[in-house]
């Protein structure tokens, strides 16, 4: 694919059932659809293939169905796909990858990236919420570079830690993936905003699909969107399964970084985010 500085993007808003077939059926139609519609890049949320009571209630290594399928639409279709995630089988282990894939219009795995953040949490009501318990973490930050820009991953609850994105921006990302499955409650008070601000911190594009409705798991927020460099949200899913499309334009986000210098402009010697640091004047 020739390099492009300005594009459609379309981005798959699912309500993923516990049925494979069903939910890869879908899938696929979804994806030709967005590739007649004239999409570059097609986006999908996380856990994209199966949502069941089981943890994991399927997980599969490289190759295998869910991968076979996007790599096929992929080539078939010329259009790069970002495989919002699926669980990655990790041999002799009780444990899976909540893992993204990136197809280009080959049908070849360009970039891969294991959830770093795992959502281990208490309420303040004493329910545990320990999702290390069934999902190991990543340790490596992914940026490709791409004929469509250079793309960075994260996934769901990596959102909430800006360390991350910067770190993803200081690598040259220009658009960042954030493919979720965000729960209602929290949702509908933190979504857009943590993606207005991570994109605003760094000058990026993010790209976030989002499940939508009940699951096996949980209600599950939806209004998947593109929010563009300068924080403005140019594209907004409905409720319901659906696909959205938006305009990438890489020139604006040249200039709007032009304009707001925040990445030259950091202090890196004041900065100390390690436990132990003590470095403040206590006169203060």
């Amino acid at each position: 694919m020739t390099a492009l500085r300005q594009y459609k993007i379309a981005v798959v808003q699912l309500q993923t059932s516990d049925h494979l077939k069903n939910n890869l059926e879908k899938i696929e139609k979804m994806i030709r659809t967005a590739a007649k519609e004239g999409a570059k890049l097609i986006a999908f949320p996380e856990v994209m293939n199966v949502i069941d009571t089981r943890v994991p209630s399927y997980s599969e290594n490289d190759g295998g169905e869910t991968f076979r399928l996007i790599s096929h639409l992929a080539k078939s279709l010329g259009v790069y796909i970002h495989g919002g995630s699926w669980s990655e089988t990790i041999p002799d282990s009780n444990k899976h990858y909540n893992t993204s894939y990136l197809f280009n219009d080959q049908g070849e795995v360009v970039g891969k990236y294991r959830k770093i953040h795992t959502f281990d949490i208490t309420d303040p009501s004493g329910n545990v919420y320990r999702e290390s318990d069934t999902v190991a973490s990543g340790n490596e930050l992914v940026v490709v570079d791409t004929p469509l820009g250079k793309l960075g991953f994260a996934i769901c609850y990596d959102l909430r830690f800006p360390e991350l994105h910067r770190l993803l921006a200081l690598k040259g990302a220009q658009i960042i993936f954030n493919p979720s499955d965000f729960n209602l409650m929290t949702g509908k008070d933190h979504w857009e905003v943590l993606l207005r601000a991570r994109a605003i911190e760094n000058g990026v594009y993010m790209v976030a699909a989002d499940q939508h409705g009940q699951n096996a798991k949980m209600l599950a927020y939806g209004n998947s969107l593109v929010v563009n460099p300068w924080g403005t949200v140019v594209a907004r899913a409905a409720d319901g399964e659906q696909i959205l499309y938006a305009e990438i334009d890489l020139d604006s986000l040249d200039e709007v970084r032009g304009r707001m210098q925040t990445l030259e402009n950091r202090q890196i010697a004041a900065y100390d985010l390690s436990e132990n640091a003590d470095k403040q004047d206590k006169s203060c």
